[in-house]
């Protein structure tokens, strides 16, 4: 993800007993803690923190101690090769479908949202990373998955010489 405009990895390391998380070289113990609308708390190597949080197309905006920050995801895809060049939307951790907002057959545009998911008691929504039609929604409302499912699969047009 790009945070400020720095690219940043973040990684999942566990979930149980406890959720580690590593952002660059360190690992790091979150809890979060539900705090009604768009306000959360986080529990981060035992300092809690209360801040507001704001979903924009790839764009996450959260708001820490006085200070407001900015995440873009990044979508790392491989491209196959082919006639139909296909992209699959794989879940990066286990978690249950809030909704789905896209159909089977549907063009999407970049940016676009195709599912709002739910994993540890926080919400995102998946958003298309280029142009191209719904070939297939694998996933339904209240299904739970778990960490590489597939969940929708995207298929670009073909570059036409």
């Amino acid at each position: 993800m790009r945070v400020d405009g720095r690219e940043t990895e973040a990684e999942i390391v566990a979930l149980r007993p406890e959720l580690r998380v590593r952002l660059a070289e360190a690992q790091h113990v979150v809890a979060v803690g539900r705090g009604g609308g768009d306000r959360f708390d986080l529990t981060v190597d035992g300092v809690r923190y209360t801040g507001w949080r704001c979903s924009q197309g790839d764009a996450v905006y959260v708001r820490l101690r006085g200070r407001t920050y900015t995440a873009h995801f990044v979508r790392r895809e491989a491209k196959r090769e082919g006639a139909a060049a296909q992209d699959e939307v794989r879940a990066n951790m286990p978690g249950i479908v809030v909704a789905v907002h896209c159909r089977e057959g549907q063009r999407v545009m970049t940016g676009e949202p195709l599912l709002t998911l739910e994993s540890m008691k926080l919400q995102m929504t998946v958003v298309a990373s280029h142009e191209g039609t719904v070939e297939k929604v694998h996933v339904a409302p209240e299904a739970v998955f778990e960490r590489g499912a597939l969940l929708v699969s995207i298929a670009q047009e073909t570059q036409k010489p």
